[in-house]
């Protein structure tokens, strides 16, 4: 079986690749995963692969430098570069540097089972299965508690805009029915009230930090779109208004 490393700096997302890539596509199979470039270089004076998987954006070595690297010293290694909407540009001249192709997050994967049947396509590699049609990992089969730490990380990266429970169902191509009964069976709290939550103690932080900062500033930072909504949430939250909380300095 092909063996592939992941290079990812978000602790959830390589833990996840690390852990389903075999299941995403059952011609791969992820044997190693590094925090960043330097690390994934230091891998790869030792061991050899046939993919490396890696964000762009990482500290001490980023994503092109690590393309770079094994464009030079690793023939027959396909690199795929991750990377998010505002990093499109940077991402499509990674193609010019010896890169197989790059994906786009939140990672989808469908999507990148496509990608990883056109390289294993390309390299002639058989699969273990021959008769068997390359799996993805589908909302009846994915473990809950894999789904769930996707969907905070998504949520994570996204909840400062708006972000309906359908984003982020669409976004891990779930259903959203499944997406809610699972997440209240993890987390003891609707979807709803998770991201209130987050949102409030985003807030809150910023209020007490910011003292100069304008509520309806501070408002859109946490995602909340109307400062009059804010302002009636934020009571019903804490018990106080947002200048309240600020003067009585709660959370210093």
């Amino acid at each position: 079986m092909p063996k592939a490393l992941i290079v990812e700096d978000e602790p959830l997302m390589r833990e996840y690749l690390w852990r389903n890539l075999d299941r995403i596509h059952n011609a791969w199979k992820a044997t190693a995963c590094a925090k960043d470039g330097l690390e994934a270089i230091e891998i790869l004076r030792h061991h050899s692969f046939d993919l490396v998987i890696t964000d762009i954006r990482m500290p001490r070595c980023d994503g092109l430098e690590l393309a770079s690297y094994i464009n030079d010293n690793c023939p027959g290694t396909a690199v795929v570069i991750l990377s998010g909407h505002d990093e499109f540009e940077y991402a499509r001249s990674a193609l010019q540097k010896g890169v197989s192709d790059y994906l786009l997050k939140p990672l989808n994967d469908k999507a990148l089972n496509a990608l990883l049947d056109r390289l294993a396509s390309n390299k002639k590699l058989s699969m273990e299965d021959g008769d068997e049609e390359p799996a993805v990992q589908g909302q009846d089969s994915e473990s809950p508690s894999l789904l769930i730490e996707r969907a905070r990380l998504f949520i994570k990266e996204n909840y400062t805009r708006p972000l309906a429970l359908n984003d982020v169902a669409q976004a891990l191509d779930v259903s959203p029915s499944y997406l809610s009964s699972v997440f209240k069976s993890d987390k003891g709290e609707t979807y709803t009230k998770y991201i209130l939550r987050l949102r409030m103690e985003r807030a809150a932080k910023l209020l007490v930090s910011y003292k100069a900062g304008k509520v309806g500033d501070i408002a859109q930072e946490a995602g909340f779109t109307s400062t009059k909504y804010f302002d009636s949430a934020f009571k019903k939250y804490f018990g106080m208004t947002p200048n309240e909380y600020r003067q009585s300095g709660s959370g210093s």
